[in-house]
């Protein structure tokens, strides 16, 4: 898919989530189906405009070489033949003489006492303020917030985790993908999370990005 494709395909998924917006106006209590299927627009949105952005990066980069290559060429063409009959008929300049400076009469310094020592004033010690301890409570508070990141998988994950699991894991299928994390976030466990992912994917679960893609469904249940 190229450049122009992708831009009209999140042209589309923009124009589908402002027809959904639009569609719950108005009202007091959304829908469960609004805010699943605005987060897989708002996914594949991130997702496209990755992909316009890698797209543009590599096509910058071959302009910029076609321009340098082109460079190259035009300074090769005017750059002038080296004449070597004229290099070796030319006449060597004879080196000229520097006139000799005479050193001027130094005159013996007169030794100049040395200064008293001042005395140095004893430093004062200032108390250092005890370093502040870390209220527990803060740390409860983050680790809470963390956690409810993780209860919905879709939200946990960073654009470039959410990008690299799209295109290695699911082979590109964002829908694929969104499916399988609708399941996992009704997992009760990491081992029904497993078996659900052995039941509806082929992985090495082995590699990197699969081992990537299990922490994070294994901190869902620390």
């Amino acid at each position: 898919m190229n450049n122009q494709e992708r831009l009209e395909q999140l042209l589309r998924h923009i124009n589908e989530l402002e027809q959904l917006t639009n569609s719950i106006r108005g009202t007091e209590i959304y829908p469960v189906s609004f805010f699943s299927r605005a987060f897989d627009l708002t996914g594949k949105m991130q997702i496209d405009l990755h992909e316009i952005e890698m797209g543009q990066i590599e096509l910058f980069d071959q302009q910029l070489r076609e321009h340098q290559a082109q460079l190259r060429a035009i300074e090769r063409t005017q750059r002038p033949a080296y004449d070597a009959a004229t290099a070796a008929h030319r006449p060597e300049e004879a080196p000229t003489e520097e006139p000799l400076m005479k050193p001027a009469p130094q005159t013996a310094a007169r030794p100049q006492p040395a200064p008293a020592p001042k005395p140095q004033p004893s430093p004062t010690l200032k108390p250092q303020p005890a370093p502040a301890s870390t209220p527990h409570a803060e740390a409860s508070l983050n680790d809470a917030i963390e956690r409810t990141k993780l209860i919905d998988l879709r939200k946990a994950f960073t654009l470039n985790d959410r990008f690299r699991f799209c295109r290695e894991l699911f082979d590109r299928n964002e829908e694929r993908m969104n499916d399988m994390l609708n399941m996992l976030n009704e997992a009760r466990s990491y081992e029904e999370s497993l078996k659900l992912l052995h039941a509806h994917v082929q992985w090495d679960f082995e590699s990197e990005t699969a081992t990537d893609f299990l922490n994070f469904i294994e901190r869902r249940f620390v």
